[in-house]
């Protein structure tokens, strides 16, 4: 078998494959075959996207839109019921939230653009209203104490008022329940009880509104809807 060849890359000289230097020149012989690289063609279709970015592989949900719909006309609504209960300090809340449940639900007509709510739909509608005006007026009562240093004088009309219903009431025995009520632990229970009522009640009378108003938008539909 005939020994194989190549050439010394520094003179040229033949060198056998086997032998690591040259005869010749001595130079080392390093011999390295090229990689080869197989180009395959690439076919691209005309409408094919990856699905990374495929816009419609995530879908917004459906309800999406129907749920911003429903939260902005709550809060608009809570707005109007908020200010129509400030006009008039008192007992004036009893009108306002109605106005804002009721209202509510024809905001929600005009800014979901869906068919007309339930009776249900209308109470949670005017429901969510109402506890936001209450969480409203709230921010805007505390704001006001601080602003104008009135804890003292609130702190004394309870105080006073606890007072008179012990004046009105004899009983011994609801002596020290009164007495409990007039010490800062006591005052702070009557203070979160309190809240917890006229947050239901806000809830209600909103809820009330909303229902009213969802009935007779449907009553006023045409056949169909």
């Amino acid at each position: 078998m005939e020994p194989v060849e190549h050439l010394c890359p520094r003179c040229n000289s033949p060198v056998d494959d086997n032998s690591p230097f040259c005869p010749n020149c001595e130079a080392a012989q390093v011999l390295v075959a090229p990689k080869e690289y197989v180009r395959s063609p690439v076919t691209v279709a005309g409408e094919c996207t990856p699905a990374f970015l495929d816009v419609g592989a995530f879908p917004r949900p459906a309800g999406t839109r129907a749920a911003k719909a429903e939260l902005r006309a709550e809060f608009y609504a809570a707005i109007v019921g908020t200010v129509l209960s400030l006009v008039q300090p008192g007992a004036s809340f009893v009108i306002a939230l109605p106005v804002a449940g009721f209202l509510s639900v024809l905001l929600y007509r005009r800014l979901s653009l869906k068919s007309e709510p339930s009776p249900r739909i209308g109470f949670r509608l005017g429901a969510i209203s109402g506890l936001f005006v209450f969480g409203l007026l709230m921010i805007v009562i505390a704001a006001g104490t601080l602003v104008f240093h009135s804890e003292a004088d609130t702190h004394a009309q309870v105080i006073q008022v606890i007072q008179q219903a012990q004046a009105r009431n004899p009983d011994p025995q609801a002596k020290p329940v009164f007495e409990y009520f007039m010490t800062p632990q006591g005052m702070a229970v009557m203070m979160v009880v309190g809240f917890v009522f006229m947050a239901v009640l806000f809830v209600l009378l909103a809820g009330v509104g909303g229902a009213i108003s969802a009935s007779l938008v449907r009553r006023k539909a045409p056949p169909g809807q």
